[in-house]
């Protein structure tokens, strides 16, 4: 049974813009993509994300924010030009800058959305003795 996105089209244009055709094609793909990408990190950390969800209506809004953000800065990059924010051109002595958005349009996470999942950020410590614990006895 697929699981459903945390997000919609319809919220992504509530929270973000209204989506132009191409952008809601693309977002239909995104939006499952992207949770499903959550749900497997979570899954490493041994988390169920949709049992989460399900117990907290906070944790319900962070996922589909977490999502949201993602899809928004996939859906940034340009699909009909160059991925670029700016563009500086100098005739002479012939200088070119550009400024990258997402150049492969990729879907990704900050660590701070991965965070206020806790996705990111959980650590342990442990020790070894390395002293036979006969001498010390």
């Amino acid at each position: 049974m697929a699981n459903a996105p945390f997000a919609t089209k319809a919220d992504l244009a509530a929270y973000w813009r209204a989506l132009t055709a191409d952008e809601q094609s693309r977002a239909d793909i995104m939006l499952p993509l992207a949770s499903n990408r959550l749900r497997l990190m979570a899954e490493d950390l041994d988390i169920n994300l949709d049992e989460k969800a399900a117990a907290s209506e906070a944790y319900t809004d962070t996922l589909r924010w977490v999502v949201m953000e993602a899809v928004k800065r996939a859906l940034s990059t340009p699909t009909d030009q160059p991925p670029v924010d700016s563009i500086s051109q100098t005739a002479g002595p012939y200088s070119e800058n550009y400024k990258f958005t997402n150049p492969s349009g990729d879907l990704w996470f900050k660590k701070s959305e991965l965070s206020a999942l806790g996705l990111y950020g959980r650590q342990t410590i442990g020790s070894i003795s390395t002293s036979r614990k006969d001498i010390y006895s």
